[in-house]
């Protein structure tokens, strides 16, 4: 083998070692204008002794880069309704994700993992699928996300 092939295969190898999971993530939630009954300009109750009814939607996103510029970025963004006390409606459904240069899109899935309509939480997991394709060399990689959303005030946890 050449010394060009073998410095070749090192950069190649250096550059999949730097497509790295993500380096950062955000997640934020707003409630929503009334949808399916909800209430989001009411103010939580002053004590913890409970809820309030409302709707809301989680805006989750992880993103990643490259020394090249390329990027990724894992979008997984559900809507939830709760009456004070248990989760009433769900939608994971808005889930998506985007990618620019090297990086390419490989799908994503969503399962319900725990809690229930009726309970009074419920459990995600996110999945983006993404491969990194450099000098004629693929890597592949997923981003996983989990929250959980409660039927109680508009709560989300990881």
């Amino acid at each position: 083998m050449k010394t060009r092939h073998l410095i070749g295969a090192a950069l190649v190898a250096l550059a999949l070692a730097v497509a790295a999971p993500a380096t950062a993530a955000t997640v934020t939630v707003e409630p929503l204008a009334r949808e399916r009954g909800g209430l989001p300009d009411r103010v939580p109750p002053s004590d913890d002794g409970g809820g309030y009814p409302g709707c809301w939607r989680a805006y989750v996103e992880a993103w990643g880069g490259h020394w090249t510029g390329s990027t990724w970025h894992h979008y997984f963004n559900p809507h939830w309704c709760g009456n004070g006390s248990v989760v009433t409606y769900a939608d994971p459904n808005w889930h998506y994700q985007t990618t620019s240069g090297f990086y390419g899109p490989n799908g994503v899935s969503r399962w319900h993992v725990g809690g229930c309509i009726g309970c009074p939480s419920i459990r995600f997991h996110a999945q983006a699928r993404f491969s990194f394709s450099f000098m004629g060399w693929t890597s592949y990689f997923n981003d996983d996300r989990y929250i959980t959303l409660y039927g109680s005030n508009g709560l989300i946890g990881g």
